[in-house]
């Protein structure tokens, strides 16, 4: 297992009334928590235990029904602060966490059961301090724990997508390749695009950056800094969310992917595909006439629209 500091003693009630010992930290990390009373604890001491130290985290229990919120105030460190939501939603959560932050310049994000490795801050801020940055992300694993023996399941992102820093929008209207534990966002940026939209449920890490990338450049660590583990209720698994959530994100930013040719019409037919898997014919037959509307002399679309007709009449 990574060499992280345990549990201390419990330490007393550690209410929002409770300031960061640094009152103007360079780095925010917010932390939204739901039901992860076995994970939060090591989560949110990855962050403290960073190499970079001038930090606050602000973690947000988003309406638990475990011991979520005794497990948070176990943590005795002045730079921790906590808060209680009503549940609306991971998002809701996050722009919350942001807005009780203490105006740090940089904000970072953090998931209540995956882990940063003590370097990650280190390395983005180094960066980030050396050039015109809107925004830095890492690489991160995707394992079923922490523990250095544990097989790796993934990574991201793939180092085949190109480009990966600078103007990375041509890449992120393509596909979705990050994630919110690998970012640190400028505090600026993120205010002025307006935070999480909550209006979604997944892919929220996608629709985020394809506003703040529209802002200027991006920067990459080449080095996973994150291990994401993938527990049965992960927001990640869910299917029919993140397909409901791209369709959303397609509608939204159909002006931007759509400066890029083929793109939006690619994602529309691998749409149609997902749905048709799913038995939603006459979805799929929507997203496959969307998919020929923007490549209307593509015959693999257009058959696959026919087919997808057909299919929806019959029921």
């Amino acid at each position: 297992m990574l060499a992280l500091p345990g549990p201390p003693p419990r330490a007393p009630n550690r209410s929002l009334l409770l300031m960061s010992h640094n009152p103007t930290p360079r780095v925010s990390v917010v932390i939204p928590c739901y039901n992860r009373e076995d994970t939060v604890q090591e989560a949110v001491n990855s962050v403290l235990a960073q190499s970079f130290r001038d930090l606050e985290v602000v973690a947000v229990d988003d309406g638990s029904t475990d011991g979520t919120w005794d497990m948070l105030q176990q943590i005795d460190d002045p730079r921790l602060r906590c808060a209680r939501n009503p549940n609306k939603g991971v998002c809701t959560a996050r722009n919350h966490g942001v807005s009780l932050s203490n105006g740090a310049p940089w904000i970072a994000f953090q998931d209540s059961d995956d882990i940063w490795l003590p370097q990650k801050l280190e390395q983005q801020m180094a960066r980030l301090a050396r050039a015109d940055f809107v925004a830095s992300y890492c690489g991160m694993q995707v394992k079923a724990d922490a523990d250095p023996e544990t097989p790796v399941q993934d990574r991201f992102p793939d180092p085949a997508i190109s480009p990966l820093d600078g103007d990375i929008l041509p890449s992120l209207a393509r596909r979705s390749f990050l994630s919110t534990q690998m970012l640190v966002i400028r505090r600026d940026v993120f205010d002025a695009v307006g935070g999480f939209d909550t209006a979604l449920q997944a892919l929220v890490d996608w629709e985020l950056m394809l506003r703040v990338a529209g802002q200027g450049a991006v920067d990459f660590v080449d080095q996973d800094l994150v291990v994401q583990r993938m527990s049965d209720n992960s927001i990640t698994r869910n299917a029919a969310k993140r397909l409901a959530a791209q369709a959303y994100i397609l509608d939204k930013h159909h002006a931007l992917i759509a400066q890029y040719p083929g793109v939006l019409a690619h994602h529309h037919h691998r749409l149609a595909g997902a749905y048709r898997m799913a038995g939603e014919f006459a979805t799929a037959a929507t997203h496959a006439r969307s998919a020929l509307g923007q490549a209307p002399a593509n015959l693999k679309y257009l058959l696959n629209t026919l087919y997808l007709q057909g299919r929806a009449r019959l029921g």
